[in-house]
């Protein structure tokens, strides 16, 4: 696929993303949402391929990779969450995101093939980036419910239940991608922590989703619990990108 064809796919499947999020919410249209949904999938998922195919690894090594297969890691969790957690009503909040992860595809470089580095290539490397996306995913849809907790009152109860269900699904894989990327480092670089600015930002991160965790199971602290769901997501997004966009010494910096 050329550069340009791929844009437009991209831009295609954000705009499917979107108009499902929003024709899911009525009943009327819910139908027509999920021809949406599944088209975007669709162009999501040949879109991964591709990068698949150009590069010749798991396109987990570029920026523009990650939030290309972090779209489509949306709606795998989606069905899990729908399916095993009664999580249905969940819907509108994984179609939304998946369209701002296309949405910032759109400005990145798209025809690059991206050089695989020594490094990466490990047998750890997808297994470590792959349960940080599953966790991040989930962390970003917990994000939104936690906000529209403040604003939609009368909902509050099942958006709190919703994040906190959320967050217990994120936890594990959270930890798991910090474990598997202690093990890779230390077979890497000698180290299994190296106090790498990417590092430390995950591992903040992670601290702040334990503080809710913590918040949240006791009930004179439960009120501030939503404060470090904030907190983390906000972590979570400068741990993906900001640390990659300072560059400097960092090992995680390859995008």
């Amino acid at each position: 696929m050329s550069t340009s064809v791929v844009l437009i796919t991209a831009i295609v499947s954000a705009v499917l993303y979107g108009a499902a999020a929003v024709l899911r919410r009525f009943a009327v249209t819910k139908r027509i949402g999920l021809i949406c949904w599944i088209a975007a999938v669709a162009g999501n998922t040949v879109m991964v391929g591709n990068n698949w195919v150009i590069n010749g690894y798991v396109p987990f090594v570029s920026m523009y990779q990650v939030l290309t297969f972090l779209s489509l890691t949306f709606c795998l969790m989606y069905l899990y969450v729908r399916y095993m957690h009664d999580g249905g009503w969940m819907d509108t909040y994984f179609c939304l995101l998946p369209a701002v992860c296309l949405i910032g595809v759109c400005f990145m470089g798209i025809g690059t093939k991206w050089h695989f580095p020594p490094a990466l290539q490990s047998a750890w490397f997808v297994p470590h980036v792959l349960m940080y996306m599953i966790g991040y995913t989930l962390c970003a849809v917990a994000f939104l419910l936690t906000v529209m907790s403040l604003f939609r009152k009368q909902d509050a109860a099942k958006l709190d239940r919703g994040t906190y269900q959320l967050v217990t699904l994120a936890f594990p894989f959270m930890t798991a991608g910090m474990l598997f990327g202690a093990i890779w480092a230390n077979e890497v670089w000698g180290a299994f922590w190296s106090f790498d600015a990417k590092e430390n930002w995950a591992l903040v991160t992670w601290l702040m989703y334990t503080l809710y965790l913590h918040f949240r199971r006791h009930s004179s602290l439960r009120k501030w619990s939503k404060l470090f769901v904030i907190l983390g997501f906000l972590c979570v997004v400068v741990t993906m990108f900001f640390v990659n966009m300072m560059g400097g010494s960092s090992q995680h910096a390859y995008s």
